[in-house]
Formats: structure tokens, C-alpha cells, sequence
């Protein structure tokens, strides 16, 4: 909840380097964008930039063992660049699911699993 609060939604970056283990590994990374700690900074931090007033919301959350799942509810408004997407100006919507595995109340390995086909249609890049 911490990461989802302060980083996501506070953009505070010093909390990210915190409570990602330096052997972090992005298992979702895209092509292109390192799977490392590093990686997953600059890929967050791009997309939270196209999607300044963006707003994540923990819709569910289980914890058993060294893994977190979490559903999220993410809005946000395109003004940003985007991973070659110039700015839309759309307002998306989007749930998705996050799992992590923690060691030492860090996290160690993050997996995305999101509606892309959805999230393109929002931006209008790919029609309905």
C-alpha cells in the first residue's frame, strides 16, 4: 500500500529506491526498458509523466507468504508523451493486477497483468 500511496500517487521517488530491493527485476518490463530497479524507474516515472494527474486506487489486496496481489483501478488524463504515443488529451480508466515478491519487506520481483488492447482504444490509437 505504501509503494501504491507514495509512489504512484505522491510521485515520491526516494520512497521507490526504499522499498525496491537492488536486485529488483521488472518480469513485465516491455522490450526495450531494462528489467532492473533502474528500468522500472524510468518506465513508472515515463508513464506517471504522460499521466500527471493519474490516481491509483487498491481496489483488492492478498497477501500470503512473500507475494502481494494487488487489484488496481488507475484514471489518469494523457498529457504526456507515452511510449511514442504523442499526447491525447483522453481521460483512461484502467484495472489491472499486480504481483510482487517481497524478501525483507522489499520488493524483489514485480509481474503486470493489464488490458492493453483496452488502454489503446481509451487513447484512441487503436479503435473500438
Amino acid at each position: 500500500r505504501r509503494f501504491i500511496e507514495e509512489v504512484q500517487n505522491q510521485k515520491n521517488w526516494d520512497v521507490y529506491d526504499e522499498l525496491n530491493a537492488p536486485d529488483f527485476v521488472n518480469l513485465s518490463a516491455p522490450p526495450g526498458v531494462p528489467s532492473d530497479r533502474a528500468g522500472g524507474k524510468m518506465f513508472l516515472g515515463g508513464f506517471l509523466n504522460a499521466f500527471p494527474d493519474c490516481h491509483f486506487t487498491v481496489d483488492d489486496m492478498i497477501a500470503e507468504g512473500d507475494r502481494v496481489a494487488t487489484k488496481k483501478t488507475f484514471s489518469g488524463t494523457h498529457t504526456g508523451e507515452f511510449n511514442g504515443i504523442p499526447p491525447t488529451g483522453k481521460q483512461v480508466t484502467l484495472t489491472f493486477v499486480d504481483i510482487l515478491r517481497l524478501r525483507d519487506g522489499k520488493i524483489i520481483e514485480h509481474w503486470l497483468s493489464m488490458d492493453q488492447l483496452s488502454f489503446m482504444q481509451q487513447l484512441g490509437v487503436i479503435p473500438t
